[in-house]
């Protein structure tokens, strides 16, 4: 995927403005820069949920168009909100957002949170996880995730070391699969292959 010309605003007052990257398959982006610069409206905008006020994303190397079936096909979203339903169990949680994400191939929702070690919490309402497991049942659904690209948005807040071993063989996997991935982070992340870096306070107001 590619991106150029790239320019996004937030009220009247612009974040970021001729951003341009490209991440090949197999590939991973690590966005980084101060809070305020843009890096969550920077995933969004590729994802199609902003408008930009100004560039273009390329997919297979053809412009994204947000209304394409095919585009919903390909992106996964995950963004600082959980978007799960506090007062459904983790399990059925997984359940409704691996059908949402056309994710019928993976394996069920019990053996997905028990490989992110949460066994014994898939029938609890998701509203008593703690941040930590909240973030894990997130992992479960990548985990699930049958996408070829990736928008996450600080995946390893609250995850404990371990949690965080587990994001990165999770994101290894994606990216042997041949899969893309662009990630919003503070902080370094247990990955075999070297991320593309992109600082956003590079491009902040320009």
């Amino acid at each position: 995927m590619a991106v150029s010309g790239l320019a996004c605003a937030a009220g009247i007052r612009t974040l970021f403005s001729g951003l341009g990257f490209e991440v090949p398959p197999g590939d991973w982006l690590a966005l980084t820069g101060p809070n305020g610069t843009g890096k969550t409206t920077l995933l969004r905008a590729v994802a199609g949920l902003v408008r930009p006020i100004a560039g273009e994303v390329r997919w297979n190397g053809a412009p994204r168009r947000v209304s394409s079936p095919e585009w919903h096909a390909a992106c996964l979203f995950q963004g600082h909100a959980a978007g799960w339903k506090d007062n459904l169990a983790a399990g059925e949680n997984l359940r409704l957002q691996r059908e949402l994400d056309g994710a019928d191939r993976a394996p069920p929702p019990a053996e997905l949170l028990a490989w992110v070690g949460l066994a014994r919490q898939a029938k609890l309402p998701f509203g008593r996880l703690s941040a930590g497991q909240r973030r894990r049942v997130s992992l479960a659904r990548l985990a699930a995730s049958q996408r070829p690209l990736w928008l996450l948005d600080e995946p390893a807040t609250a995850l404990d070391t371990a949690g965080q071993t587990l994001f990165g063989e999770l994101l290894d996997a994606h990216l042997a699969r041949g899969g893309i991935a662009i990630v919003a982070t503070h902080q370094r992340l247990p990955v075999s292959s070297a991320p593309i870096e992109l600082s956003l306070g590079d491009y902040a107001g320009a």
